[in-house]
């Protein structure tokens, strides 16, 4: 007998066991990682003001080349005459070593504002994708979109640049 009741008192805490393991119940939370401190934003932002004169003076004279070079340039006729696809190639390789040196310039200017640094790379880069893919002949959509691209693009530069007092 005592057999017996050991063996049904096994069996009624192997099936408690099961209920507790299954429904979680008398289970403690585990303890939760206490919470994250909020990062603390400082009190002003850090200005980038020398950082951005710095690159505003450093690239001057690269803007006003290109400025120069992308007036000659169209100013010798319209998308599709034979001066102005004559004019291509010439165009194409000083553009392409123009953006490899303002590349350098930027490069070397890291802490100048975000929104600068991203709109003179654009600046660069839309020029450079122009000049790679414009072809001579007619006008071609894509080429007007990538050179107003760049227009919009000089903006940033060019307005950051003039409110620190550095124009071209």
């Amino acid at each position: 007998m005592l057999t017996a009741v050991g063996i049904a008192v096994a069996i009624a805490i192997a099936a408690a066991a099961l209920v507790v393991a299954l429904t979680g119940v008398g289970r403690q939370p585990a303890p939760s990682a206490p919470p994250a401190a909020a990062p603390t934003a400082p009190s002003q932002a850090a200005s980038t003001a020398d950082a951005d004169r710095a690159l505003c003076e450093a690239i001057a004279p690269l803007m006003v080349e290109s400025n120069r070079a992308a007036g000659e340039f169209v100013n010798i006729g319209e998308t599709g005459t034979r001066a102005r696809d004559a004019a291509i190639p010439e165009f194409r390789a000083d553009t392409e070593n123009w953006a490899e040196r303002a590349q350098a310039v930027l490069d070397s200017h890291p802490n100048a504002q975000p929104f600068f640094r991203r709109t003179l790379q654009r600046y660069v880069d839309d020029l450079t994708l122009f000049v790679r893919n414009v072809r001579p002949g007619p006008k071609q959509t894509y080429d007007a979109a990538a050179w107003e691209d760049s227009l919009v693009a000089y903006g940033g530069p060019q307005s950051t640049c003039q409110n620190l007092g550095v124009n071209w």
